[in-house]
């Protein structure tokens, strides 16, 4: 089967801020899979060199004379032109797929508009598909992020010392966690860009995940504060697109119920790679968790500040229980939450397998 993936090669297309989620975890899955011969077409690369217009051309063409199975999209924002999914979707023999990331929030403004024009739509949101039903769009299944078990795995290597960490971007309610537990007196430290410790690299993360007693997730989104009350105030009436600011009066209510549904907890695929790298997983509740792993089993949630300052003390103290948690939380991983299996069911939804 071919597949032909098309989304950002960087980080925000910024070359500087290194390789994106999309390429480490979707392209490079669907590279390494067996019966799959993938291609890559990385909008923000010919964007740069071309210009948009000659990129969407140059896409349909790339389908054209390449004839792939499937175009398997992440769209970021507007990079691609609805004329050119609607052209390859209809007029030609290639299937499309769009994984849509951030569906808590942006169907109302973003996904409701694209999902359409693909073959088959993916969200990770439980209840998005009932909200797209509302829309009059069924083309639209439930998925959810799982791991690249070749970037995300039990390292060879410890750091040591490390008893409860947190590896991630300083935002939202994050802070307000870490200095609870530190004024709690755990012993807690905080990796990633706007922490002390600055951003790390990939291949130092897994190890830290695989050395701490305990690993922390937080399932809110950065839809908290005054400053995000302000900039969603004027998100209200104005919207951002390839970068230029243009009106979006005409779809103030969308944008409003946006910004409220930003605030809903959500998975984050680090739920999925700190099991996969062998780490004591606690982390707050968010949509469906509990469809995927066994809570007090596999994981462990937490409800607030107290009951995450209780569970971190008694885990510290238990050594053996954590073991055994991180362990049923690996193989449950391994057996069922790895891209490759999340991406042959998409196959198999599409009819390709």
């Amino acid at each position: 089967m071919k597949v032909l993936f098309c989304g950002l090669k960087y980080e925000y297309g910024k070359p500087g801020a290194g390789l994106s989620f999309e390429y480490q975890n979707f392209y490079e899955v669907l590279k390494a899979m067996d019966g799959v011969e993938a291609a890559g077409f990385f909008i923000d690369e010919q964007i740069a060199r071309v210009g948009r217009d000659a990129m969407n051309a140059q896409l349909i063409k790339m389908v054209e004379d390449t004839k792939p199975d499937l175009l398997f999209c992440f769209l970021f924002t507007e990079e691609l032109k609805k004329e050119t999914i609607g052209h390859i979707t209809k007029k030609t023999s290639t299937k499309t797929f769009n994984w849509f990331a951030d569906d808590h929030w942006r169907l109302p403004v973003y996904s409701r508009f694209w999902a359409p024009l693909f073959t088959l739509v993916g969200t990770t949101d439980s209840k998005a598909p009932a909200r797209y039903a509302k829309y009059g769009i069924k083309n639209v299944i439930k998925t959810q992020w799982g791991v690249n078990t070749k970037l995300y795995h039990p390292a060879g290597q410890k750091e040591g010392g490390l008893d409860i960490t947190f590896v991630g971007l300083n935002y939202s309610v994050r802070e307000k966690y870490i200095k609870f537990l530190k004024n709690a007196g755990l012993p807690v430290t905080a990796f990633g860009s706007g922490w002390e410790t600055g951003r790390i690299p990939k291949e130092r993360t897994s190890i830290i995940w695989g050395s701490s007693k305990i690993n922390l997730n937080f399932s809110e989104s950065y839809a908290y504060g005054p400053k995000f009350w302000l900039r969603s105030a004027a998100r209200l009436f104005i919207k951002k697109e390839l970068g230029h600011y243009k009106s979006d009066v005409a779809n103030v209510y969308g944008n409003a119920r946006s910004a409220l549904m930003m605030r809903h907890p959500q998975i984050k695929s680090r739920v999925f790679e700190i099991p996969a790298c062998g780490g004591f997983l606690i982390t707050g509740d968010a949509d469906n968790l509990r469809d995927y792993f066994e809570n007090g089993k596999e994981i462990v949630i937490f409800k607030d500040q107290k009951d995450l300052a209780e569970k971190c003390r008694y885990y510290l103290a238990h050594k053996q229980e954590r073991e055994n948690i991180a362990r049923a939380g690996y193989e449950r991983t391994v057996k069922e939450h790895t891209y490759e299996q999340r991406f042959r069911k998409i196959f198999r939804d599409l009819g390709l397998m």
